[in-house]
């Protein structure tokens, strides 16, 4: 395995297995190796035998994050005024395994999905199925590939897409476009989670470990943890109905918030930003869109001072090219951020303005 990968999980696996704060206590013999070779983890655990012995026994585990995933988000108004958004996913050159999974943890449902019963009791197995065919309808897909939801009654919805074909997926060098799906939330920054082939089954040899100690845990962990995490534009701002240009732009604000600790937007810029989002908020409950517009302006030109190509679509850039921009990134505010920031308050002053309202 080349440095760059034995690097990344080495650092995954001291924060992992060794946060800060949290004794380890693992059985004398036991550990969980890094092999810089393969990039697979090599286990020794403590297995208790019938007659109450101990012995060392091992395991392996093979992650799937061995892969350098792209991905590039559009996003944009329909004619109902939901937001599509639309993705296509890349494989770096320095990708060791074939991408099989995009996966989004949203926290606002899909225009077209439905809640999954969850009392058996009072759903069929007709009607289980029927649901998650609407769902898949919900989204769009590329050729080769099917795509799921999974929505529940508090508004969060998972979203995951998979080769059809289980030796498929996106190779080193390979480029997918045609993910997305709509929704009535306005566009934030999340993570999209991506994860390779295994080239082995993870397994132990014995019983495996005692599920209550702490090299299980640690284990556990691993899986929990076993995906690579790109930025990517997905629903995340609730739109208040009837529409409050005041209240959007409040929830714009906080999510923005999130970003510096994503290290994504300066905290001075963000203060320097929220001066003029708090005064046109203000004015729209002072019924002055007139003044309102003029501060969210103010914002906008802040933003294409950082960015000056903020309408360029990067769908069509090699990787090359994608990471010169990379390097290219403001210090204020990353590229993505501030093109999202930018689209959503283009859409408060639409709306402010009589554009799509109830």
């Amino acid at each position: 395995m080349n440095t760059f990968f034995a690097r990344g999980i080495a650092i995954i696996v001291c924060v992992l297995l060794f946060p800060l704060g949290v004794a380890v206590a693992l059985e004398p013999g036991e550990s969980i190796v890094l092999d810089p070779v393969t990039g697979n983890y090599k286990l020794t655990y403590s297995d208790e035998q019938d007659d109450g012995s101990k012995i060392l026994s091992h395991g392996t585990f093979f992650p799937a994050t061995k892969i350098v995933p792209t991905i590039n988000s559009k996003f944009n108004l329909d004619e109902t005024g939901a937001v599509i958004y639309s993705y296509s996913v890349g494989s770096g050159a320095q990708s060791r395994q074939i991408l099989r999974t995009v996966r989004f943890d949203l926290t606002g449902k899909v225009v077209g999905s439905q809640d999954l019963p969850t009392d058996i009791q009072t759903s069929t197995v007709a009607h289980a199925f029927a649901v998650l065919e609407a769902n898949s309808l919900a989204l769009a897909t590329p050729g080769g590939w099917r795509g799921a939801i999974s929505a529940d009654k508090n508004g969060a919805s998972r979203i995951s897409w998979h080769p059809v074909d289980s030796t498929a997926g996106i190779p080193p060098k390979g480029h997918v476009k045609g993910f997305g799906f709509s929704s009535q939330s306005l566009p934030g920054l999340s993570a999209a989670k991506f994860e390779g082939k295994r080239e082995a089954i993870n397994g132990f040899s014995g019983g495996g470990p005692d599920p209550d100690s702490d090299i299980s845990k640690q284990i556990q962990a691993l899986y929990q943890n076993d995906f690579v995490v790109r930025n990517a534009a997905v629903p995340a701002i609730a739109v208040p109905s009837p529409f409050d240009a005041a209240v959007t732009l409040e929830r714009i604000q906080t999510h923005v918030h999130t970003w510096i600790g994503l290290k994504l937007l300066d905290a001075t810029f963000s203060s320097q930003l929220d001066r003029y989002l708090a005064a046109a908020a203000d004015a729209y409950r002072r019924n002055q869109p007139k003044v309102a517009k003029e501060d969210i302006e103010k914002v906008r030109e802040m933003l294409k001072k950082e960015h000056q190509d903020l309408g360029r679509d990067e769908e069509h850039e090699s990787e090359k090219s994608q990471e010169k921009n990379d390097d290219r990134k403001s210090a204020l505010i990353d590229r993505l951020a501030a093109r999202v920031l930018d689209f959503d308050l283009k859409y408060v002053m639409k709306r402010a303005s009589g554009d799509k309202d109830d």
